[in-house]
């Protein structure tokens, strides 16, 4: 997500994340979703930060799963996107998302999570309560309109 390493996201990084999830916006509404979980008032998200915003768009989204695509292709090609991020995140191929995977990725962005806040976050869309996220709980959670 960070494309430039700096250890933050931009507005123009969060568009492009979005825009890879099938999500077309605005410069301006990523600003503002910027501004909304930017704690710090950098005016930039770190990754902390960004790792909050999303835990709020799954809970939004859990409680909301009416909110889906009618297109057959673009629900097609969505999901391949989503696919590609999971097969990103899952560093050891394991078919899930964990915390030791989660940790590695915030080290490597700059950022230091304890296992207690990566276990809170995972656990806010794991449905099964395995303690990790597997591609379709990932997929079901990432697929918002």
């Amino acid at each position: 997500f960070d494309r430039n390493g700096d250890g933050d996201i931009t507005a123009d990084e969060l568009k492009s994340v979005l825009k890879s999830l099938g999500q077309k916006v605005k410069t301006k509404y990523c600003k503002n979703m910027i501004r909304q979980y930017d704690k710090n008032a950098t005016k930039r998200m770190e990754f902390k930060e960004f790792l909050d915003m999303m835990a709020n768009v799954f809970q939004y989204h859990l409680s909301h799963p009416d909110s889906k695509s009618t297109d057959a292709a673009e629900a097609a090609a969505q999901n391949q996107r989503m696919e590609e991020l999971f097969d990103s995140l899952d560093q050891d191929e394991s078919g899930f998302i964990d915390p030791e995977e989660i940790i590695k990725l915030t080290e490597q962005l700059g950022e230091k999570m304890t296992i207690e806040e990566v276990k809170d976050l995972i656990k806010q869309v794991d449905k099964d309560g395995d303690g990790r996220v597997d591609k379709e709980e990932f997929k079901r959670l990432m697929s918002a309109k």
